[in-house]
């Protein structure tokens, strides 16, 4: 069957069509995949391309649409980058997030990798991207009761008022200059598809979220509609309940 025309779907990755940095459950992609038959799917993420390929099957890359990675600073169709921003984070930043690092009141073992330049962006971290599974969502619960992301990311917004500080995914902070962040994805796609009904499935469209200013401006455009989940069951049943999935 062809694709249909009218509708386009949009979609985070981490928390969304994933559990955190981990890869897509079988189950969920075997589904997918059929939707992929009939729909346009574009991913955006925080991430860069090659944590996509850590997390995101071969044959489900091979048939979405196009992939904004590292919060839409970077856009792939079948490989292939079509463009991307770069910048440089100045020297301020860069020591600050290395004093909430150095001061932190989380109890536990820290790890490496916790300032991560990408395409665009920077991704802080203070328990350390390095980290194992256990300590991701050992540092999550924590995070959820004391609310230090949260904290720093509203000093940081005070401090540099030229960025965006948005809570991604479980455990870090995502940070670009204005104009930077995921919301570009949204007058990029409207472009590309000027016409179709955009449904986008993410799990941080709440303010402060990552995908807020994004679903915020889908709906600025209109003719979209955002979708709220809390995980790829949360997805997976509005994609089954809504007619969107074709034995």
């Amino acid at each position: 069957m062809d694709k249909k025309p009218e509708v386009i779907f949009l979609s985070d990755m981490d928390g969304t069509l994933t559990p955190s940095r981990l890869p897509m459950e079988e189950h969920f992609a075997r589904e997918l995949e059929k939707l992929l038959d009939h729909y346009k799917f574009y991913i955006v993420t925080g991430s860069d391309l090659a944590k996509v390929a850590e997390q995101i099957p071969p044959n489900i890359i091979s048939k979405v649409s196009g992939v904004y990675a590292s919060m839409g600073n970077e856009f792939y169709v079948s490989g292939k980058k079509l463009y991307e921003n770069e910048f440089t984070p100045e020297g301020a930043l860069l020591e600050k997030l290395t004093f909430y690092r150095n001061n932190t009141k989380y109890p536990y073992e820290l790890y490496p990798n916790f300032i991560e330049e990408r395409c665009g962006m920077v991704n802080f971290c203070v328990v350390g991207r390095d980290c194992p599974l256990a300590a991701r969502r050992q540092y999550q619960e924590w995070d959820d009761a004391s609310k230090e992301r949260e904290g720093i990311a509203l000093e940081l917004s005070a401090e540099f008022p030229k960025y965006d500080f948005s809570i991604g995914g479980s455990i870090s902070i995502d940070i670009v200059p204005h104009g930077f962040g995921k919301v570009q994805a949204a007058d990029r796609i409207r472009k590309i598809h000027p016409n179709e009904k955009i449904i986008f499935l993410g799990d941080r469209t709440e303010k402060g979220g990552n995908d807020y200013d994004l679903a915020q401006r889908l709906l600025e455009l209109g003719n979209s509609e955002i979708v709220a989940v809390r995980d790829s069951t949360d997805a997976l049943e509005y994609l089954r309940s809504n007619g969107f999935l074709h034995d």
